[in-house]
C-alpha cells in the first residue's frame, strides 16, 4: 500500500501469516497485489479481504487505523472452508462468510487489551485446530520461487490444467497470474534491498528491465474499476486498534 500512513508488521507462523498494524490519513493510496488473503479488524468489525488480482486505490476520506493478519497463500480459505474464487477483488464482512462463528471472533478481539495480539491467537488456534492442507503453501512457494508451472505441477502430482484450476480455488486466481504477482513482489524487495532494478530483474526471472517495468505496469496501476470497494477498506496492508 503507497500513501500517507504508518506502518509495521511482524511474522506470525503459529497462525501461517503476518500480523500488520497501520495508521493512515484521508488521501488516496494504491494497494498493490501480493497474492494474500487477510482478515482485517477495525475496532468494530472482523472483514475478510480477497486477493487482488490488480492494484486498486484505496481513497478512505478521513484517517483511520486497523491491524490484520496477512495469511500465506492458500490458508484462509481452508480456515473459511470457502474457496478463495468466491472472494478474490472483494472485502466484505466476516459473518458473511462464516455466519455466527464470526461473532466469537469480534467479541474476543473488541474485548482485548492487544487486540493484533488476539487475532494471531484466535488464528493460530483455528489453524491448530484444522488440519491443514500444505500443498497450496507449497505451490505458492514454487511459483514464487520462479520454477516452470509445468515442474510445479510435476511436483505435486497434479497436471498443469488441474494445476491451473485448483489455483482458482485455492489463491483466487490462476497458477500463472499468481507467479506473475509473487514475482513482480520478489523484484520489489529486491530493489528495495539495494538491488539495481536489471539486477533485481534478472534474479527474480524477467527476461530484461523492460520486462518487469511491463508487469509493473499491468498489474500495479490501477484500473479506473478497482476504486474502493463497497466497504471502503483496503484488503493488503492497513491499519491498527
Amino acid at each position: 500500500m503507497t500513501g500517507s500512513r504508518r506502518y509495521e508488521e511482524r511474522a506470525a507462523p503459529a497462525a501461517c501469516g503476518t500480523i500488520w498494524r497501520s495508521a493512515f490519513a484521508g488521501d488516496e493510496s494504491v494497494i498493490v497485489p501480493d497474492g494474500c488473503m487477510d482478515l482485517l479488524w477495525t475496532g468494530e468489525e472482523l472483514l475478510v479481504a480477497g486477493a487482488d488480482s490488480h492494484a486498486r486505490v484505496f481513497a478512505p476520506g478521513q484517517g483511520g487505523c486497523m491491524i490484520g493478519l496477512r495469511f500465506w497463500p492458500g490458508v484462509l480459505p481452508q480456515l473459511l472452508r470457502t474457496g478463495a474464487d468466491h472472494l478474490v477483488d472483494s472485502v466484505v464482512r466476516l459473518d458473511s462468510v462464516i455466519g455466527l462463528d464470526a461473532r466469537r471472533w469480534e467479541t474476543r478481539l473488541a474485548a482485548a487489551e492487544h487486540s493484533a495480539l488476539a487475532l494471531v491467537d484466535l488464528a493460530a488456534g483455528a489453524v491448530a485446530d484444522l488440519q491443514l492442507d500444505r500443498r497450496p503453501v507449497c505451490v505458492a512457494a514454487d511459483l514464487g520461487s520462479g520454477l516452470p508451472i509445468v515442474q510445479v505441477a510435476e511436483r505435486t502430482g497434479y497436471s498443469p490444467r488441474q494445476l491451473q484450476r485448483l489455483a482458482g480455488q485455492w489463491y483466487g486466481y490462476g497458477a500463472k497470474h499468481l507467479q506473475r504477482v509473487l514475482r513482480l513482489r520478489r523484484a520489489d524487495r529486491l530493489v528495495a534491498a539495494g538491488h539495481t532494478r536489471a539486477g533485481a530483474a534478472a534474479t527474480a526471472g524477467y527476461s530484461d528491465a523492460s520486462h518487469l517495468w511491463r508487469d509493473k505496469q499491468a498489474l500495479d496501476e490501477p484500473h479506473p474499476r478497482a476504486a474502493n470497494r463497497s466497504t471502503g477498506l483496503p484488503s493488503g496492508s492497513v491499519m491498527t486498534a
